[in-house]
């Protein structure tokens, strides 16, 4: 395993442009819950809601969905480690996208 990490950690020290590439459950350690899956958002919310159509025809219940998802989800959450170790890899110089 250490091996592993050794030779990744080398490629991507000489690599020209690295990129990650992560998703939504990168965050699950900050509490905000991932899209799909047992405990996922799409298990409690209708993905619909949040569509532009319904918004215009029903924008009371699309804010209180956005509200819970946005604000009470998002914005309570914090970095991980995760999230600290892709932004010091940018701030190195490694990581030039995500």
């Amino acid at each position: 395993m250490k091996e592993k990490l050794s030779l990744a950690a080398e490629k991507i020290r000489n690599s020209t442009f690295t990129l990650a590439f992560t998703g939504a459950g990168i965050s699950v350690e900050s509490g905000i819950p991932p899209f799909r899956g047992e405990k996922g958002l799409w298990n409690k919310y209708d993905p619909e809601m949040l569509e532009i159509n319904y918004f215009y025809q029903h924008g009371e219940k699309s804010w209180e969905v956005i509200r819970e998802i946005f604000y009470d989800f998002f914005g309570k959450a914090s970095p991980n480690p995760g999230h600290y170790a892709l932004a010091k890899m940018e701030e190195l110089g490694y990581l030039h996208a995500i």
